[in-house]
């Protein structure tokens, strides 16, 4: 049954993070914490697994379709993503080392609901706010590096918060910023997981459950992408603001029930 429940939820999320940009990590994460079957390093390590999967799948598709970035933006954000993930799976180390799995929970969900409801003030007043482009690669890095750290050590891909991020600081639209969120969130996912086997923790937590989280990935990853191509604007924008919505909501219920 819970292979069933984590199959369910990862192709949900990892659709909709396709199509909006917003990861599928940040749909993944409250909703294995509501679940409640496994602990915060776990369920962060299942949560990398199937957003870089879908990113992998999701990028070939775009690239292959004709989709163009630009190459100077996404190396230096990538890059600094890269750093920033490896900063941010160090500070969850040093956390779950220190305390036990439900203050550790506590804290990754009380921080994402702020997160979340910060990035949804965003997203309701950008038309009313200031937008930047930034230029200098170290303005450009640093944005990324921040993006990264946030992602890795909340365990949620960082889709809805690199999409606000691209539109505040670089201008992009919806779709496009969807796509090169992906690309950020491949590069802080990909060095979450690489720790994680060199380091020796992925062969520390319940490795039984990665089948109901990679193959529903990919799927999730095809049937977004499909998506995001064929949606409007428009229509990305409203799954996009519907899932920032709901999501603050779990995530707060999740940080109460590891308080009481």
């Amino acid at each position: 049954m819970v292979y069933l429940i984590y199959a369910l939820v990862v192709v949900v999320a990892t659709s909709l993070g396709a199509v909006a940009g917003l990861g599928g990590g940040v749909i993944i994460k409250p909703l294995l914490d509501l679940v409640g079957f496994h602990d915060a390093a776990t369920i962060n390590l299942y949560s990398s697994a199937a957003v870089f999967t879908m990113c992998v799948v999701s990028l070939a598709k775009q690239l292959r379709a004709g989709f163009t970035f630009d190459k100077r933006t996404v190396l230096l954000v990538s890059a600094g993503s890269l750093a920033g993930g490896v900063v941010g799976d160090a500070v969850f180390g040093a956390l779950t080392a220190s305390f036990d799995n439900r203050p550790v929970k506590a804290v990754q969900a009380g921080l994402l609901t702020v997160v979340l409801l910060l990035i949804l003030f965003y997203t309701l007043r950008q038309d009313k706010l200031p937008s930047w482009r930034l230029t200098h690669p170290l303005a450009i890095f640093g944005a990324g590096f921040g993006l990264g750290a946030l992602a890795v050590f909340l365990g949620i891909g960082g889709g809805p918060l690199n999409v606000a991020a691209l539109s505040l600081l670089f201008g992009l639209g919806a779709k496009e910023g969807a796509v090169y969120s992906l690309a950020i969130i491949f590069f802080s996912q990909l060095s979450k997981l690489t720790l994680a086997t060199v380091g020796g923790a992925l062969w520390r937590v319940d490795l039984s459950y990665l089948p109901a989280v990679l193959l529903p990935a990919v799927i999730g990853g095809f049937i977004g992408t499909y998506g995001n191509r064929r949606l409007s604007e428009a229509q990305v924008r409203g799954i996009y603001l519907a899932t920032m919505v709901v999501l603050p909501l779990i995530s707060l219920y999740n940080c109460w029930s590891n308080l009481v």
